[in-house]
């Protein structure tokens, strides 16, 4: 184990500056989540495009400009906080602008915000009244204003009352999205897993050549292992279950936020989809397992998936390494700079934790092997 770190800390400079090299030749299409949707109609919106040449002005000064108008407030005033989302100070208020890639996204979003607040549902950030009755364009894109919220302490999944309570928060979020009717439903995606699974790992093996040049093979070949029986076994079980909800699609820690009241909110529903619960809570244990030692045993202790530790797919979804795949494939994409952030964490998550994933690996197959002969 310390002769591997040494020789990742050795190769890494060597490696960094080859693979910038060789990673243009291995970009791959985004994921199928990414994909356009046909925007949906609807009466009770007007689109209003700004007409404003892309060229001269600085970005966020034009969008300023738009807003003022837009808001009937010349004393507005507007602060970038990273690429496509601002903060907007209008009318004694703050507000969280946000630049989204399509209408038809958009319109998803905003509708399934104005559902949930009808249902009472008290951890969504609710749109500004201007978009009741009108879509503000900018420059060929939507620009949503959502209600700021002044935060308390982040969200931490080392924290155990933080995990509970966003698990409560999800739970309670595919409870009323399971509630929902309506035509705009029609034009969610239904999340493919099957589809999903076979790209990540079909992407990851290919890297696998790369990779080795600064992670022992084992270690890569197991977690492609782990991955190719997960697949084979959803294959089998021909995952064909009606959607019963609407899925969140991205339950990272930073995607709650903790108000000054105590009160969580669940934000960024990029990735929406029709699906089961199973989707985000599969997701959900795969964000939380490096926080509590890989333990099966404590996912098991958790009351909500009670009904999962009889069902085969759970065990399935939980073998399949989607956070190794997801995090090695993005770090071969990204920049020189993204990979020197994130080196240290990779090298954590694949080789430092690799004993404790093992012991898991090893009694979530018991639990297949218990369901596939009883």
């Amino acid at each position: 184990m310390v002769r591997c770190r040494k020789e990742c800390s050795h190769h890494m400079g060597m490696v960094l500056e080859v693979l910038e090299c060789r990673v243009r030749v291995c970009r791959w299409v985004k994921g199928c989540l990414d994909q356009e949707h046909s925007p949906c109609q609807t009466s009770k919106m007007m689109i209003l495009t700004a007409d404003i040449h892309p060229g001269g002005d600085d970005y966020t000064y034009r969008l300023l400009s738009f807003l003022k108008y837009k808001l009937n407030d010349s004393s507005a005033s507007l602060k970038k906080l990273k690429e496509g989302k601002w903060v907007l100070y209008s009318n004694g208020r703050k507000w969280f602008v946000k630049k989204y890639s399509s209408q038809s996204r958009f319109i998803m979003q905003e509708t399934l915000v104005r559902m949930l607040v009808q249902q009472n549902f008290p951890h969504v950030l609710q749109f500004h009244p201007i978009h009741q009755r009108e879509m503000l364009i900018f420059e060929g894109h939507p620009i949503g204003l959502t209600i700021w919220l002044e935060t308390g302490e982040p969200i931490n999944y080392g924290n155990a009352q933080d995990r509970m309570d966003v698990l409560i928060v999800l739970k309670k979020f595919h409870a009323c999205t399971g509630k929902m009717q309506g035509k705009w439903l029609d034009e969610l995606p239904r999340y493919k897993w099957l589809k999903k699974w076979k790209k990540r790992l079909s992407q990851f093996e290919h890297n696998i050549p790369f990779l080795q040049s600064f992670i022992q093979p084992y270690y890569l070949y197991t977690y492609l292992e782990w991955g190719k029986r997960a697949v084979e076994q959803l294959e089998v079980l021909s995952m064909m279950e009606k959607p019963v909800c609407i899925t969140h699609g991205d339950v990272a820690h930073h995607n709650f936020l903790r108000g000054k009241n105590g009160n969580v909110y669940l934000i960024d529903f990029d990735l929406i989809a029709l699906s089961t619960p199973l989707m985000d809570d599969l997701q959900f244990c795969n964000r939380i397992l490096p926080f509590i030692d890989w333990s099966l045993n404590e996912i098991k202790q958790l009351n909500v998936y009670h009904p999962y530790l009889n069902q085969l797919i759970f065990y399935v979804g939980l073998l399949y390494p989607t956070d190794i795949f997801r995090e090695w494939n993005r770090f071969l994409r990204e920049d020189y700079n993204y990979k020197q952030r994130a080196w240290n964490y990779l090298i954590h998550l694949t080789i430092h934790q690799f004993p404790q994933r093992m012991q898991f690996s090893q009694e979530v197959h018991h639990e297949m092997n218990r369901l596939l002969n009883p």
